[in-house]
Formats: structure tokens, sequence, C-alpha cells
């Protein structure tokens, strides 16, 4: 039952807080990052920073609390590894979903009409196919969730700020393939495209990232995690 997670219920000031962090992150950060994809401010440069950095600044505000998910892909493939239970994952994600709602009208409601250039609805480019798109978005979810993994994970020795490493790989994922597609986060396009009743290959905005949030957590897990044996002399 453990890994059920029934106890995460019993503990509901915990969770509450974490959820109410999750939410509130979510929120914020489509509220400002869908104002780059608007016509305003619409550039390749400008669009990943404004991303990577605000994703950064909301962990930084939220993650000793909830982690800082914001993200169904991150919280599957943190489930995945085994660092959260089942039920406190589906409930995040439901604050995630609701969260990308409330971020997405708040980014409607301060744009004008004619700026908001589908407010940042993720749809392919070029004429892409439906599997060309989520092959792209699969990869950039895996160096995601993998540099999560890896800011959690405390035997890893990291470069400096989690927050800021995590906010440089959605830039940097981003500022690659912005062209072809750029989600990384199922609810970054779910917010959009009920606002905007956008929805052309959506799907792949949630298969492609949650599966490559699964397989990080699978190699994360298996593989990457360094097991320190203990010493039988001790």
């Amino acid at each position: 039952m453990s890994m059920l997670g029934t106890e995460d219920i019993k503990d509901y000031k915990t969770t509450a807080r974490q959820l109410f962090a999750e939410f509130l992150g979510t929120s914020l950060y489509l509220s400002i990052s869908l104002l780059a994809e608007t016509n305003i401010g619409k550039t390749v440069v400008g669009s990943s920073l404004a991303n990577g950095l605000l994703i950064a600044s909301v962990i930084q505000i939220i993650g000793h609390v909830s982690g800082g998910h914001i993200n169904p892909a991150v919280t599957i493939g943190v489930l995945t590894c085994g660092h959260m239970t089942v039920i406190k994952a589906i409930l995040y994600i439901i604050a995630q979903i609701l969260g990308s709602l409330l971020g997405s009208a708040v980014a409607y409601s301060v744009t004008d009409d004619n700026l908001r250039n589908g407010l940042g609805a993720t749809v392919p480019y070029f004429n892409l196919r439906a599997d060309q798109v989520l092959g792209l978005e699969f990869i950039m979810t895996f160096i995601l969730v993998a540099v999560v993994l890896s800011v959690m994970d405390k035997s890893a020795k990291g470069l400096g700020s989690g927050p800021l490493a995590i906010g440089l790989s959605v830039t940097a994922c981003q500022s690659s393939a912005i062209l072809y597609t750029g989600s990384l986060n199922p609810v970054r396009s779910f917010g959009p495209a009920v606002i905007m009743n956008i929805w052309i290959h959506h799907w792949v905005y949630w298969v492609g990232p949650i599966l490559g949030g699964i397989t990080a957590g699978v190699i994360y897990r298996f593989i990457f995690t360094i097991v320190r044996e203990r010493n039988t002399s001790d």
C-alpha cells in the first residue's frame, strides 16, 4: 500500500500545501510565459528564455514545498523513479491541469484580441507529421526529466543551482527545436488549447512528454542511480 500512497491522504495538511504549490506554480508559469508567444513578444530566443527562466524561478519559489514539478511528465517521471506515490502523483497532475487553465485565462485576459496569435497553443510547425512531433517531444522531455531526477539525486554532483539547471534544459531544448515543436509539458499545451480551442495533433503533446518522462524515470532508477553497498566489515 506504500506505493499507492494512502498515508499521503492522512497527512492532508502537507498534501494540501503541496497541491496548492503545484497549482499556483503552474498558473504563474503559464500566465507569464504565454505572453512571449503573442504578436508582441514572439521570437525564438525570447520564447525559449521566457520558458526556461520562468520555470527556474517558479521552482525556486515552490520547490521546497512540492518539488516544483509544474508538469505531468515530470510528476510521472518522478513516480516511475520511485520518489512519490500513485495517489499523490494523480493529485499533482489534477492541480497542474487546473493551474494551466487559470494561467492561460490570465494570459488571455491581459492580451488584446489582435495580439493573441494563438496564445502559445502548441501546434506542429512546417507541416510536421504527428509521429515526428511525438519523437521530438519524447526526446526533449526525456532530457528535462533526467535533469530533474539528477537534481533530486543526492549522490549526483551538480554544477550549481538545481532550478537553474532545470530551466536551462528547457531553454536549450526549445531554442533548438521550437521551430519544429516545443512543449515538453502537457499542461503547457492544454491550457492554451482549451482557451483558444486549438487542438491540432494535441494528443502528441501528452503522449510524447509522458513517454519521455516514463523512460527517463526507468533509466534513472535502474541504471543511473548509484547504490552504495554497505561494507560488510562495519
